[in-house]
């Protein structure tokens, strides 16, 4: 039994992210993310889910910001949310491994695992612009193969910039 144990605590450590690998994928998810997030933490609070989005505002608050009378007063929907990872998650510590040996699908799943993280905190407004992405990856998963970033759908609406 006592084998076991060590077995099950050797496999805990395989399955979770360092803090300097932590700190790698951070700074790959800055970069892939870019100017759709303000910043990325780790969170061991997570049990079943990769990635949450944190600090962002309501639906209604979204839409009221989006209305004439908001953005004459200046007030402007945020640049960027804040990502809280799990570093236990096997897609964390797959996406920890796969940002150098195949960075280009490594990228594609850091964009979908934010929009994934945006969906379920109901803040992602146009879902079609991730369905290249998604066949992309779909796609990649079946042949083993690098991918090339998808064009952007032409009918996908278009994220407006604030002023």
């Amino acid at each position: 039994d006592g084998d076991k144990d060590v077995k099950k605590d050797d496999k805990k450590k395989k399955g979770k992210l360092s803090k300097e690998e932590s700190e790698e994928l951070m700074a790959f998810l800055r970069t892939a993310l870019d100017t759709r997030l303000s910043d990325v933490d780790v969170t061991n609070r997570l049990v079943d889910s990769p990635a949450i989005v944190s600090e962002h505002d309501s639906a209604v608050t979204r839409r009221m910001m989006q209305m004439e009378e908001f953005k004459a007063l200046g007030i402007n929907k945020p640049t960027g949310y804040k990502l809280l990872i799990n570093p236990s998650h096997p897609l964390i510590v797959e996406l920890h491994k796969s940002r150098n040996d195949r960075p280009a699908v490594a990228k594609l799943v850091a964009e979908q695992l934010m929009d994934n993280a945006m969906i379920s905190a109901g803040i992602l407004d146009h879902v079609q612009s991730m369905m290249p992405r998604l066949t992309s990856i779909l796609t990649s998963a079946l042949s083993h193969d690098d991918v090339v970033a998808p064009k952007p759908a032409e009918d996908a609406p278009k994220e407006q910039a604030s002023d």
